[in-house]
Formats: structure tokens, C-alpha cells, sequence
């Protein structure tokens, strides 16, 4: 049996007369009847009782209208609600991202996306970059803002947003705080603030450690970045951030140029070979369409500028405030240490 048989069925059920069955459906009347008359051979029943006159439904065509009804009736519901999917007037995205992904403005990119989409529902979920991954190719995200590793994961596609250099942070009391640059050999002997495990900085971190003779001392480790900064601002150790993160914290924190430099690339993941909902699809069109950002480094007040150009709105600079502290670290000129 297929939707055409079940269809004339219902309509004639309702009509008791197959010609005006054949008017609703669009069909001509000998296809009705043939489509019945299908329908009976196979269930084995006669559906309708045909006279000259009428035409009554049997027990077992009561029996069977019910129910044909009823199925009508959910596939009607799913075709408008996959209609509706279409549209974009229902679903829901999940986005992974990590803690800080300036100069890219999420939360500009995500209201942009929900004034034209009002009606999908979207969810946020932070965390590292190896949890984030994990979760693309598991399926528990749609879409991930992540730092990339050296070589992209089997599995996964990217569309890349920015490649950035990181800085290195210090309390404005530590003797750091006069220099502009730090080579990363003269960190070793210095306690270390940083997330905990997982994320892709604090391995990027550990790797340029390795390679200039020593394993950095994770003194203190949390979840919170912000958390970080405030440690680092006490005196409590160094650590090392995006350019946006220490230009926010610039009057508390020193931020000096790593040598050698350490890049990091961040960018939109999505499981390869996934077929991705409307609202998925429609989310990760809007952010390609911002182009890769394009990281412009200079200084200011001492310590170090970005600024990012982009053809859509949902970037912003990244500048350090200048502050008397960080106007008075600026023209301190010391060497850097060696």
C-alpha cells in the first residue's frame, strides 16, 4: 500500500462518493477507483459497499479509516514541520566555544544570527579545545570556536577566523613589567597561572617551554580565565594570553612579547561528512561569510595593540588602556632579560 491508495481511501470515506473524492484530490475518477481498489487486494477486505446510489463503508473500512486518519494527520503535521525547518522558523544550535575568542564578537555574531532567526533556540557551552573537539566529532556540538592543533583532527573541517600571536602576561609589580619582550627561556625559574589541562594555549605553552630547555611549573590552574588574569594582577605568577585578554586587564597586567613567537590559529570546526541541520548550516554561513580576520600587532602604552580588520561587524580591536602605571612601564626602556 502506498500514500496515494491511503489518500483516495479517506477522501472517498469522507465524501461517500467518488467523483467528489476525485475533485478534492486533483485526480480523475477512475484513479480513485483504482487506487481502492489496490488497497483492498492487498488487506485481503472489501472497504466500501458500492450500490448504484452510494457508497458505505464496511466494518472493516471503519476500522481501517480511524487509523488511516490518524496517519494522515502526523504526516501532514511533519511535512509542515519539516517545511518549518526549512524555513527556519524551528530547531536548535549548539555552539561550543572557547572562554575568550576576541577579536571575533560572539555574542554580536549570535544576536545577528537570532534577529534573523528568531525562532531557533541556541545554546553556548564552553570549555578546552580537546573537550570542544571531542564533542564536534561525538556530535554533542553542531559547531565549536576552538583553537586548532598543528594539524587538523581526522574528521574535522574549519573554516579559520584569525591566526594571533600571544603575549605573556605579569603583575604590574614583578620586575617583568619594565620589559616590552621576554624570550621564553628566561620563564623557567617563573611559578605559571593557567587553565586547567585541555586547552589548546596552555599545550602550545608547554611545547615552546620543552623546546627552550625547561617544563613550566603549573603553579596555580583554574577554570576561569578571568580567574587567571586576577592571579596573575597579585603577583601570583605569569601566563601567557591572546593580545585581546591583556589589553582588557592592561592596567593591572604587563603584557610582553614572547621570542620566539608563539601563533595560534582559532577557527570554526564541524564534523566532516555530517549533514548539518538548517540552522546549523545557516549559523555556519553567516561566520565564513565574516572572512579571516587579519591581525594587525603594534604597541601601546608599552605594551602590545591588535587590531583586526574584517568586512562584517563582529570584530573588534583589541588596544590596551593607558594607565600611569602602564605609561610609566612604557618609558622604563630596560633590557629585556636574558
Amino acid at each position: 500500500m502506498d500514500l496515494n491508495q491511503l489518500r483516495s481511501f479517506a477522501a472517498v470515506a469522507r465524501h461517500r462518493h467518488f467523483t467528489r473524492a476525485a475533485e478534492e484530490l486533483h485526480l480523475g475518477q477512475p484513479a480513485v477507483s483504482q487506487h481502492v481498489r489496490k488497497l483492498e487486494a492487498e488487506l485481503g477486505l472489501p472497504l466500501f459497499a458500492r450500490t448504484s446510489r452510494s457508497v458505505e463503508l464496511t466494518e472493516a473500512g471503519d476500522l481501517l479509516l480511524e487509523r488511516v486518519e490518524r496517519v494522515l494527520a502526523e504526516l501532514d503535521d511533519a511535512v509542515h514541520e519539516l517545511a518549518e525547518l526549512r524555513g527556519l522558523r524551528r530547531g536548535h544550535l549548539t555552539v561550543g566555544a572557547m572562554q575568550s575568542l576576541a577579536p571575533f564578537d560572539l555574542a554580536a555574531s549570535l544576536a545577528t544570527y537570532r534577529n534573523a532567526y528568531p525562532y531557533i533556540d541556541i545554546s553556548v557551552i564552553e570549555g578546552p579545545a580537546r573537550a570542544l573537539i571531542e564533542d564536534v566529532l561525538a556530535d554533542r556540538l553542531d559547531l565549536a570556536f576552538t583553537p586548532l592543533p598543528t594539524e587538523l583532527p581526522d574528521g574535522l573541517e574549519a573554516h579559520e577566523l584569525f591566526t594571533e600571536q600571544v603575549v605573556a602576561i605579569a603583575g604590574r609589580a614583578s620586575p617583568l613589567a619594565a620589559h616590552r619582550t621576554v624570550d621564553m627561556a628566561d620563564l623557567r625559574n617563573e611559578p605559571f597561572v593557567f587553565l586547567q589541562g585541555g586547552t589548546g594555549l596552555r599545550t602550545m605553552v608547554e611545547r615552546a617551554a620543552e623546546a627552550a630547555g625547561f617544563r613550566p611549573r603549573a603553579a596555580l590552574a583554574t577554570h576561569e580565565l578571568t580567574r587567571v588574569v586576577d592571579l596573575v594582577a597579585l603577583g601570583l605568577g605569569v601566563s601567557v594570553v591572546s593580545p585581546a585578554v591583556a589589553a582588557d586587564a592592561a592596567d593591572r597586567v604587563a603584557a610582553l612579547i614572547l621570542r620566539p613567537p608563539i601563533e595560534r590559529r582559532v577557527a570554526l570546526v564541524w564534523r566532516a561528512g555530517r549533514r548539518l541541520s538548517p540552522a546549523t548550516a545557516a549559523y555556519r554561513e553567516q561566520v565564513r561569510a565574516v572572512g579571516e580576520l587579519e591581525a594587525e600587532p603594534r604597541r601601546s602604552c608599552g605594551a602590545v595593540a591588535i587590531a583586526y580588520r574584517s568586512r562584517r561587524r563582529w570584530a573588534r580591536s583589541a588596544s590596551t588602556r593607558c594607565s600611569p602605571s602602564a605609561a610609566s612601564s612604557s618609558r622604563a626602556r630596560a633590557p629585556r632579560p636574558r
